[in-house]
């Protein structure tokens, strides 16, 4: 429990959002390091445009990774 705190804290820290920092370690089983990850990614493609719960789905479809996730949401767009 206190590692769950110490990360929400970090993370929120940071700039990101309470629920979306909550959300975000309950995915990857608090994992600090692959929620800011994916945070950071969100907070990117969210920036170009595209809908958060499609950028959650195809983040977790490629494990956070940036390239793959682009690619899938370009495609889905198209």
């Amino acid at each position: 429990v206190f590692s769950y705190l110490v990360a929400c804290e970090h993370l929120c820290l940071l700039g990101y959002d309470m629920v979306q920092v909550e959300e975000a370690l309950e995915m990857f089983q608090n994992c600090e390091t692959k929620a800011e990850e994916f945070l950071h990614l969100l907070s990117q493609f969210n920036e170009m445009g595209f809908q958060p719960n499609t950028i959650k789905e195809v983040l977790l479809l490629h494990e956070n990774h940036r390239e793959r996730a682009l690619e899938e949401l370009m495609m889905r767009v198209a």
